[in-house]
């Protein structure tokens, strides 16, 4: 999410006011997000267009929250804009919660002393819902730690390589694949998956998955992602992976950026991590000699598989919890907030 840098020179803005969404009021936002997102990831009018109708109409989870964001006019004319998306999280105890992930915040020039009263109201918002933001720019970073938001900066990078290479690494590390069980099958379509285990390890506050959410995921306007899941009977789904394609110094990966289990263990992970070492996902895809997996720090995902490389990686995570969430961990995971969508 970026944000402008605050200036001392006092422009006074029309007025700042709930975004009020429709085909008419789209039209009039995409120009503005158009010349303030430029550069490399710019995105043409048909493309903001299709993002903001990914965020709103298609997304399963729209209901979960009315707010679409803040607008700031001057007389007719753009001048500002904080953007939200809704989606759902769920508690320790696996019930649906309401959240918000913040995104495309732009103020032009003359009017960046409105940045804070823009920033404000979606503080606000924070009393009642979780809010997410992954895509801060600096000086936003400075104003959420400002405003006590929790920030996680660090994650342990682990590099995989497949093929004869990566075979020899793995018997020298004496890795033994692990085992799923006789009724469970590894799937990489997701119309395979009918149902969620409604069993939640580890009692956190996380990203609120169903086949609903899944599908549309995929659909992304903005990165390819693949999808690795593990099924029982009837299409129980248990773990999954989503993966998109990573350039490392010019070598091919598969980044491994969400991953979701109802296991108590790692062992439905590593198995999803295994087959992908030794499979295609699809004959259109190039091949990839590497698999990029992430954790967060008190996070031990990866142990035990045989990893030729890892180092610290730097991320830019930032969450605010309502009181009433307050002591309960959010277990996050690399795609998370507008990264990707």
């Amino acid at each position: 999410m970026q944000a402008p840098e605050m200036r001392r020179d006092f422009h006074v803005p029309a007025r700042i006011e709930p975004f009020q969404d429709s085909p008419a009021a789209r039209d009039e936002l995409v120009p503005f997000l158009m010349s303030q997102f430029q550069g490399e990831g710019a995105c043409t009018a048909e493309q903001w267009l299709r993002r903001l109708a990914f965020w709103w109409d298609e997304n399963p989870f729209a209901h979960a929250h009315s707010c679409r964001g803040w607008i700031m006019k001057d007389a007719d004319r753009v001048t500002g804009y904080l953007g939200v998306i809704p989606t759902l999280y769920e508690d320790a105890a696996g019930s649906p919660v309401p959240a918000l992930i913040a995104t495309s915040w732009a103020v032009e020039e003359d009017y960046r002393n409105a940045a804070l009263p823009m920033g404000m109201m979606l503080q606000r918002l924070g009393k009642e819902v979780p809010i997410v933001d992954t895509t801060p720019s600096p000086e936003v970073q400075k104003l959420l730690a400002r405003w006590g938001w929790t920030a996680r900066m660090d994650v342990q990078h682990g590099l995989l390589m497949r093929g004869a290479a990566g075979d020899m690494l793995a018997n020298v590390m004496s890795f033994v694949p692990p085992v799923l069980g006789r009724t469970l099958k590894i799937v990489t379509d997701v119309g395979s998956v009918s149902s969620i285990r409604a069993a939640r390890p580890g009692r956190c506050l996380q990203k609120h998955v169903t086949p609903e959410y899944l599908r549309w995921y995929l659909t992304s306007p903005m990165r390819e992602h693949r999808f690795i899941g593990v099924v029982g009977p009837g299409g129980m789904l248990s773990s999954y992976l989503m993966v998109c394609q990573r350039s490392l110094k010019g070598l091919a990966a598969w980044a491994v950026v969400d991953w979701f289990t109802t296991s108590k263990t790692t062992v439905e992970l590593h198995a999803l991590v295994t087959w992908l070492l030794e499979q295609s996902l699809g004959e259109e895809s190039p091949w990839a000699p590497f698999i990029s997996l992430t954790s967060f720090p008190g996070e031990d995902l990866w142990s035990g598989l045989p990893l030729a490389h890892t180092r610290e990686e730097k991320i830019c995570h930032h969450h605010w919890l309502p009181p009433a969430l307050k002591d309960v961990p959010l277990r996050p995971v690399l795609a998370e907030g507008d990264w990707g969508l």
